[in-house]
């Protein structure tokens, strides 16, 4: 990536809204470190490894306060490593431009199913 502590404020921002609501971050650490220089294949690691210090710490306080449904746990926990198998699989074989293509098209579904939500309860 080119510079790395111009884009720490956004890293920073981006995890206290994961850390508050979730929704999105994924998306918004991919355009970052995109938008930054990282490759497709950075950009995933970066993303993911953000995503699994947030879940951890996310596990910790629940798991402290008893709060962990253990029933459904497994198999978001199976899920996503299936997930992320297939991500490492795929990611060799997509161009940034492909992936950049993709991420407009998955933020643009997105923000019509919200907007369908809202304009119809």
């Amino acid at each position: 990536m080119a510079s790395t502590k111009k884009v720490y404020p956004s890293l920073f921002g981006i995890s206290v809204y994961d850390g508050m609501f979730g929704p999105g971050q994924a998306t918004m650490l991919m355009y970052t470190f995109l938008r930054n220089g990282a490759t497709y294949l950075q950009s995933l690691a970066f993303t993911r490894f953000q995503t699994f210090i947030n879940c951890t710490a996310a596990f910790i306080t629940y798991f402290i306060a008893g709060n962990i449904a253990w029933g459904i746990a497994i198999y978001y926990t199976i899920g996503s490593f299936i997930g992320s198998q297939l991500a490492l699989r795929v990611a060799q074989k997509i161009s940034t431009r492909q992936l950049k293509f993709i991420l407009h098209l998955v933020t643009i579904a997105l923000l019509i199913q919200l907007v369908i939500r809202v304009a119809f309860p």
